[in-house]
């Protein structure tokens, strides 16, 4: 009987030891893997800033180029004074 439990202590850390070598993959394919490796370079790749997406980024782009285009133009009238009507015509001129 006492020859039995070192034998018992003995399976179990060997069984043990095996275990530990073992390893899980939960690819089953270099497809699999290769998706794997590029879902964790890139977590989300829909997304160019914290919370907007390229399409969301290129449309600030153009409405801020649209905005800073009319502001520069607006700015051209106030340079050259055409942004009101002249004073020399004959009727009155609400401005």
């Amino acid at each position: 009987m006492t020859a039995r439990v070192p034998r018992t202590i003995i399976l179990a850390l060997g069984c043990l030891g095996v275990a530990s070598l073992v390893g899980c993959n939960t690819a089953s394919s270099q497809a699999d893997h290769a998706q794997a490796e590029r879902i964790r370079a890139d977590l989300t790749p829909e997304l160019d800033t914290l919370h907007q997406r390229p399409d969301d980024m290129s449309n600030a782009m153009t409405i801020m180029a649209d905005e800073n285009g009319r502001m520069f133009w607006q700015d051209m009238g106030r340079v050259f004074y055409t942004d009101r009507p002249s004073r020399l015509t004959r009727e009155p001129v609400p401005w």
